[in-house]
């Protein structure tokens, strides 16, 4: 039998070691609550673009999500996001994390060129964007590194008169393409002020892009899965370059 003084001390022990796991537990919830407000205050602010950059880069330095997956009825796209491009592959990541895409269309299909998506007429999907609020994007334009081949993510501009050739986030397109010639090339460089390296010339003649948009978007990512989808889109009826079917999104990060 156990005497008094040694009883005393194992239901000490015993509750020193119930503490700690108390203590531990108490910690991981703090922990946990801590993470929940942190994301809530990044996700909440209405953004223009005196606060968008803040935001912005609140994601770019500390999540370093980079793979977003679209699901649409032809099948699924996912996409890699450039990291050197971290503002608009930022904004990709926060407006879709906040859910912004989901129920967006691929709204402009133009064979041989692009889908666009990330909008919608639908009234209910507007009342979405504009609970967002309004920024825009500083171009990240690296036509030394990012080109619109076929496959490429680029962002759109929402108006013309743009001479810094700033990006509207909540729009983008994928280049579907078509092989392109060398005269092209040339064309291109002498347009827009490009200059293609060998490898890019193989890639334009070999897979194809739309080389005169070099110099004018930012190229932020590339679809390294269901480029297929992609041209079953492009190959959708159109009444103009609305497709008379609708192609929603719903989209996701994904890990890599």
């Amino acid at each position: 039998m156990l005497r008094k003084s040694q009883l005393q001390i194992l239901l000490l022990l015993l509750g020193i070691f119930i503490l700690g796991c108390e203590s531990k537990k108490s910690d991981k919830f703090q922990e946990q609550e801590y993470v929940k407000k942190k994301v809530v205050k990044r996700t909440m602010p209405e953004l223009n673009d005196e606060n968008a950059m803040e935001e912005l880069t609140w994601y770019g330095q500390e999540n370093q999500d980079s793979i977003v997956l679209l699901s649409t009825r032809l099948g699924d796209i996912k996409i890699k996001l450039y990291k050197d491009t971290w503002r608009h592959r930022s904004s990709f990541i926060m407006l879709t994390k906040r859910g912004y895409f989901n129920n967006s269309e691929f709204y402009r299909v133009v064979p041989q060129f692009i889908a666009q998506g990330g909008d919608t007429d639908d009234p209910k999907f507007r009342k979405k964007k504009r609970s967002f609020g309004k920024y825009h994007l500083p171009n990240e334009i690296y036509p030394q590194k990012h080109i619109h081949k076929r496959g490429a993510v680029a962002a759109a501009r929402e108006y013309d008169n743009n001479p810094k050739r700033e990006s509207t986030p909540f729009d983008f397109f994928i280049v579907q393409g078509y092989p392109v010639t060398d005269n092209e090339l040339a064309a291109s460089e002498q347009e827009n002020g490009v200059k293609y390296n060998a490898q890019q010339r193989r890639i334009y003649k070999k897979i194809g892009g739309t080389p005169h948009l070099d110099g004018m978007h930012t190229v932020f990512g590339e679809v390294i899965e269901g480029m297929d989808v992609v041209d079953k889109i492009c190959a959708e009826k159109t009444e103009g370059e609305w497709p008379l079917d609708i192609v929603t999104i719903q989209a996701k990060t994904v890990e890599e």
